[in-house]
C-alpha cells in the first residue's frame, strides 16, 4: 500500500503526466512477487483510495 500512496505526491510534481499504466499481476518480472492490486486488503484499499483522488478527473480539449 506504500506504493499506491506514493503515487499522488509524485504526480503532482509531474502535471504533464495524464495517466499512469498499472500491471495487475501475480507474478513480477522475477516471478516471486505478487503485485497485483488485491494482493492484500490493504492493498487494495490503498488502490481504491488512490484511483478515488481527484487528480484522476482529467479533461483533455
Amino acid at each position: 500500500s506504500a506504493v499506491y500512496d506514493s503515487v499522488v505526491p509524485e504526480l503532482r510534481k509531474r502535471p504533464a503526466i495524464k495517466a499512469i499504466v498499472h500491471f495487475d499481476t501475480k507474478r513480477d518480472n522475477q516471478g516471486d512477487r505478487d503485485i497485483s492490486i488485491d494482493s492484500t486488503p490493504a492493498s487494495l484499499a490503498a488502490f481504491k483510495r488512490l484511483a478515488a483522488n481527484p487528480i484522476f478527473n482529467v479533461k483533455l480539449s
